[in-house]
């Protein structure tokens, strides 16, 4: 689907292809699924990146995510789906074939293991060979935040469950006050030096991009009906909008070509009816895009249909074209 979009013109997204591979669920054989792998190349473009890889290392938050200490209520310490040494295997292969892998982790035990093996792999061979992300990394223990900037790990956030919502909540006596304080780290791993992106989890949920942004900096549900949750681990505005943006494309390695707005960078952009520096934070949530720009061309604008003139142009007497005739593809 997102080649015949590409093809014809319609696909205004950059997308990072992720093999499933040996996951709980298997969609399919895994000699077709190493042939897919194998392939991966005849699938990549200009927009569409294929080397990366998707492992689950655990079950869900809560309830069977691998932790380092059994759960309050079950007595258990969760599933895992992984030893540590079949893990280094999946990692080192991966890992030098130039593939990103991420994996789904949610207990801190799952995260460790993670961890743990993508730095058997770089003491091995001294280096590595791909940028490796935690996915959901609901519960990191505080021991392993600063070697997340050491290995060069991201740790991906998702979904929003950084607010005490019903599900938070009833997992509370389960998971227990002390390891709830560590509930989606954010802070404490930008604290020491590490890197977090901020996702959607989609398409198994879809949160609003801006209640995304400005709970992650209240911990509170947006309509405010919530007590902080782990409050101490709140971001600043700046720190989520580049986990949102240039984080984000460093995980893609495509820092160089977007994830910010500079001379010689694509202009994927977007223009916004708040300059979300200026109104409180409890009001980011109401936010809209108003004109979205994607290798300097208009896609979106919601005053306009169909894109000609765009609302904004008129507005501002600005023109709004960077798609190369100013020389080059992106930023003017």
């Amino acid at each position: 689907a997102a080649q015949s979009l590409e093809k014809d013109g319609e696909l205004h997204a950059r997308i990072g292809l992720s093999w499933t591979w040996k996951g709980p669920l298997e969609p399919m054989p895994l000699e077709e699924q190493e042939k897919m792998i194998a392939e991966r190349g005849r699938f990549a473009s200009n927009l569409i990146k294929t080397e990366y890889v998707k492992l689950s290392g655990d079950g869900n938050a809560g309830s069977t995510g691998y932790v380092l200490e059994p759960y309050l209520q079950t007595k258990d310490r969760g599933i895992n789906f992984f030893t540590d040494d079949a893990l280094f295997k999946e990692i080192e292969k991966f890992d030098r074939m130039g593939m990103g892998v991420t994996i789904h982790a949610t207990g801190d035990a799952a995260n460790r293991q993670m961890i743990d093996a993508v730095e058997r792999v770089k003491i091995k061979y001294g280096e590595l060979k791909a940028r490796h992300q935690l996915a959901h990394a609901s519960l990191i223990h505080p021991e392993d935040f600063a070697r997340l900037r050491e290995l060069d790990i991201t740790a991906e956030f998702s979904p929003v469950v950084w607010w005490a919502t019903d599900f938070v909540k009833a997992q509370i006596p389960q998971i227990g006050e002390e390891r709830m304080k560590y509930w989606y780290p954010m802070k404490s791993i930008v604290a020491n030096g590490g890197r977090i992106a901020i996702a959607s989890d989609g398409p198994l949920m879809w949160q609003d991009t801006f209640q995304r942004l400005e709970s992650a900096i209240t911990r509170v549900a947006p309509d405010g009906g919530t007590d902080p949750l782990a409050p101490h681990e709140a971001i600043d505005l700046a720190t989520a909008l580049k986990a949102m943006t240039m984080d984000s494309a460093y995980l893609m390695n495509l820092e160089g070509e977007v994830g910010s707005i500079e001379i010689g960078k694509r202009a994927d952009m977007i223009v916004l009816s708040h300059n979300l520096f200026e109104i409180p934070e409890t009001e980011i949530d109401s936010t809209k895009v108003l004109l979205t720009l994607f290798d300097g061309k208009v896609v979106f604008d919601a005053g306009s249909s169909p894109v000609g003139e765009t609302a904004i142009e008129k507005r501002y007497d600005v023109d709004l074209d960077f798609s190369g005739k100013h020389g080059h593809p992106g930023c003017k």
